[in-house]
């Protein structure tokens, strides 16, 4: 789930209030250039989503699991509350529709 990103509950305000000793940080997607390109990237997965009552985490492990060399995802989350975000992404299928759609948003951006 990429250290929460791809949960949908990080915010880039939540990201700018880490603590000092939060190891998240220091790492790439968590800050910019990439952490813009993340967020915006989960809101694709957030709406996505919405189209069928799923969480982004949910859309993100579907989009990984689609690959028929992948046979299976390991998902950690700190507490289990946090199961409820991501457990129904075993069944849920994607349609091509949304494939090219988070795959566009993985694209780079061309500076104009």
């Amino acid at each position: 789930m990429s250290a929460g990103l791809l949960t949908g509950a990080m915010t880039r305000d939540r990201v700018a209030n880490f603590t000092a000793d939060d190891w998240r940080r220091n790492l790439p997607n968590f800050r910019e250039p990439l952490l813009s390109r993340n967020l915006k990237l989960v809101e694709h997965l957030r709406e996505i989503g919405a189209k069928y009552s799923r969480t982004p985490g949910e859309v993100a492990i579907a989009w990984t699991l689609r690959e028929p060399a992948v046979t299976g995802a390991i998902v950690g989350f700190p507490s289990r509350s946090q199961l409820s975000g991501v457990i129904g992404a075993a069944e849920f299928r994607l349609t091509q529709n949304d494939i090219a759609e988070i795959e566009n948003a993985l694209k780079p951006e061309i500076a104009a």
